[in-house]
C-alpha cells in the first residue's frame, strides 16, 4: 500500500461522513449484530457478501466522540478490516476551521443534535474543515484497484447536517460525483433531488443512486469490542 493513499489495494470503498460513534459502519463488518437494520440490503447490494474486503473511511465533527472513534477504530485494525476515521473533522467544500455546535449533556443520545448549524442550549467548538471533494479526488478516485474480474464500488454516507447539499453539488460541478455509486442521506431538499433527476435523465453514463434514507436503528447501541478467540492447533 502506498503510503500517500491509504486506499490503495481497496477494491470497494465506503465513506461515512457524519460517523456519530461509526454505528453505519459496524453495520457494515458485523450485520448480525444490527438485524432488520434498513442499510444492511443496500450493503449487500453494492458490496455483495465482500464486507471483508471494504476499506471504510469515516468523518466526524465532534469531539465528545473521539475517545470511543479511536477504540472503535483500533477494533476494527485489529480484526483486519480497513478502517479510518477522521475525529474532530468537519466535512465541508473548503479547507479551513469551522464553527461545530454540540449539546452539552446529551451524551446519552450520542450528541444527535450536534450540527453545524447554530441551535439554542450549544456548546460551539471550532475543528478544521475538510473540502472532501479536493479529499475524494486525491485519495479514492486515484486509489490503485487489485488485479481482478469484479468491479470496483464506491458507496456514501452523508449526514454532515448544514452542508450536505453544497458538498453534493461541488461533487457533481467536480465531475466526482458519478464515480460513486450509491449515495444516501435524510438532508436532501426535494428542490435538490429534483435537480439530480433532472440531470441523470440526459445523461447517460452516470451511475450513480441517490436515495433517501435515514437509517437511524441501533444508534444508541454500543456493543462491546470482542475480539474473536485465536484458535491454537497443538
Amino acid at each position: 500500500m502506498s503510503e500517500n493513499n491509504f486506499l490503495d489495494g481497496c477494491r470497494y470503498v465506503y465513506i461515512d461522513l457524519g460517523t456519530n460513534i461509526g454505528v453505519q459502519i459496524r453495520k457494515l463488518y458485523e450485520p448480525h449484530l444490527y438485524p432488520g437494520a434498513p442499510i444492511l440490503q443496500y450493503f449487500k447490494n453494492i458490496f455483495g457478501n465482500n464486507f471483508n474486503e471494504v476499506c471504510s473511511v469515516g468523518f466526524e465533527a465532534n469531539p465528545v466522540h473521539n475517545s470511543y472513534l479511536t477504540e472503535f477504530e483500533n477494533y476494527c485494525l485489529a480484526r483486519k478490516w480497513r478502517v479510518k476515521i477522521f475525529k474532530s473533522t468537519a466535512v465541508s467544500y473548503v479547507d479551513k476551521n469551522l464553527t461545530f455546535f454540540i449539546n452539552p449533556g446529551d451524551n446519552q443520545n450520542n450528541q444527535w443534535g450536534a450540527s453545524l448549524i447554530e441551535g439554542s442550549k450549544k456548546l460551539n467548538v471550532t475543528v478544521p474543515g475538510i473540502d472532501i471533494t479536493s479529499w475524494f479526488k486525491r485519495t479514492v478516485l486515484i486509489r490503485k484497484i487489485p488485479p481482478g474480474i469484479m468491479p470496483p464500488k464506491v458507496m456514501m454516507k452523508t449526514d454532515i447536517e448544514g452542508h450536505d447539499s453544497a458538498v453534493l453539488a461541488n461533487l457533481i460541478f467536480s465531475g466526482a460525483y458519478c464515480s460513486i455509486d450509491l449515495i444516501y442521506g435524510e438532508h436532501f431538499n426535494n428542490e435538490f433531488q429534483q435537480a439530480i433527476s433532472l440531470l441523470k435523465k440526459d445523461s447517460n453514463t452516470c451511475k450513480t443512486e441517490l436515495i433517501s434514507l435515514d437509517d437511524e436503528s441501533y444508534y444508541l447501541h454500543r456493543f462491546p469490542f470482542i475480539l474473536p478467540v485465536q484458535q491454537v492447533n497443538f
